[in-house]
């Protein structure tokens, strides 16, 4: 199965699930006084049902991170932390999609299988404010990973999104 070794520093993780996601994220927050540059590598088990994380870390200045995509054999590092999610009787139907209203247009979002990912970010510094929107398909199609931005803009004070879930 394909995943991802971490390196930070001279430290190694590996991960990878065979029916699931993972992924990698830094996150850098410099908001008041909260001075945070965090790695966190994790994901989820389809099978298991559950969450996985073999990385939880800040970063300091100096720190080096190699991200590698890599086959993952019998080598998968020790779990920090796994959730499990209780089963419930309920399923979505998989023609579920999301629709995002923004700025008068309307941008329907529907996959056969993989992800859909809104972010929405505020930068707030001292004289102004970075807001980002971000919504993005991500699916396997024919064995080939298709990454597609339906909408990238920057929004302003009063702006309003609404999210509906749809068929």
């Amino acid at each position: 199965m394909i995943g991802f070794e971490v390196i930070i520093n001279k430290e190694t993780f590996v991960g990878g699930v065979q029916d699931g996601v993972i992924s990698v994220i830094i996150d850098r927050l410099l908001l008041g006084s909260r001075n945070e540059l965090t790695i966190s590598f994790g994901g989820y088990d389809v099978k298991a049902n559950n969450s996985i994380h073999w990385l939880k870390n800040e970063l300091f200045l100096g720190d080096k991170i190699t991200i590698k995509v890599i086959e993952v054999m019998d080598n998968i590092s020790i779990p920090i932390e796994t959730k499990s999610h209780r089963e419930t009787n309920f399923k979505h139907p998989s023609n579920i999609g999301l629709q995002l209203s923004v700025k008068g247009e309307v941008i329907p979002a529907n996959i056969t299988k993989e992800s859909i990912h809104l972010i929405a970010t505020v930068l707030n510094d001292k004289n102004k404010s970075e807001i980002e929107l971000d919504f993005i398909i991500v699916e396997h199609i024919d064995n080939e990973d298709t990454s597609k931005h339906c909408y990238k803009n920057t929004l302003a004070l009063g702006d309003v999104l609404t999210i509906e879930v749809k068929e």
